[in-house]
C-alpha cells in the first residue's frame, strides 16, 4: 500500500530523514476527551495517534486534508512516504478523524452525562476533569479513575462506545496513520 504525505512547500527538503515525534502531539481536530478515550481504548498493536504520522491513501487526498488546515492547496506538495521498515499503520473509515462517528456521538454521551454533573455542583464536576486534560496517557487516565469512582464510572461507560478501532477501513479514502519507532524513520518523495 502506497502512502502519501502533503506537506508545506515553503521548507521542504527532499533529503530529510524523518524520525519519531520526540513527545506526544495533541489532536487539533478532535475534542481531547475523544482523543483521551481513543488512547485508553488502543491496544497495543495499533498506532497511537499521539505519535503518529498522518498520511491518505492518494496524493489528491493528502493535498485536500493539508488544505484544511487554513491555507491554500498550492502551498503544498504531495509526497509518497517511504519507511526504512513497515511501521504499525491504522487506516479511518473516513477521510479524517474530525469525521468520525466517535466524535459526534462521544460528545453527546458525555453532554447527557455532564449535564447531571453540572447540577450536583463544582466538586462533581471537577472529579470528572481529568478526562478532558489534553493528552492524557492511558495510566495517567487509569490512575486517575482508581481514586475516583465518578471519573472511573463515565470513562467505563464511554469506554464500549468507541467504535474506531474495530471500524472497517475505507482503503479509498480513509485517512491513514502510522507510528514511527525509535529505530526506524521515513522519507518523503515529492510527485
Amino acid at each position: 500500500m502506497q502512502i502519501y504525505r502533503a506537506v508545506p512547500r515553503d521548507g521542504f527538503d527532499p533529503t530529510k530523514i524523518h524520525t519519531r515525534h520526540p513527545s506526544a502531539r495533541l489532536p487539533g481536530n478532535v475534542p481531547y476527551f475523544v482523543d483521551n478515550l481513543w488512547e485508553f481504548t488502543r491496544s497495543e498493536d495499533k498506532p497511537s495517534r499521539r505519535h503518529a504520522v498522518y498520511a491518505s491513501p492518494t496524493a489528491e487526498l493528502a493535498l485536500d486534508g493539508a488544505a484544511g488546515v487554513g491555507l491554500p492547496q498550492d502551498g503544498f506538495i504531495a509526497c509518497r512516504v517511504e519507511c526504512r521498515t513497515p511501521p504499525k499503520v491504522f487506516q479511518l473509515s473516513v477521510t479524517d478523524a474530525r469525521y468520525h462517528p466517535d466524535v459526534k456521538r462521544l460528545q453527546r454521551a458525555v453532554h447527557d452525562k455532564l449535564a447531571r454533573a453540572a447540577a450536583a455542583g463544582l466538586d462533581a464536576r471537577l472529579a470528572l476533569a481529568p478526562l478532558f486534560l489534553p493528552g492524557l496517557t492511558r495510566h495517567e487516565l487509569m490512575t486517575a479513575m482508581e481514586a475516583n469512582a465518578p471519573l472511573r464510572q463515565l470513562v467505563e461507560e464511554l469506554a464500549p462506545a468507541v467504535t474506531l478501532w474495530a471500524d472497517t477501513p475505507n482503503a479509498a479514502i480513509g485517512e491513514l496513520f502510522f507510528e514511527i519507532d525509535e529505530d526506524n524513520a521515513y522519507t518523503l518523495h515529492p510527485l
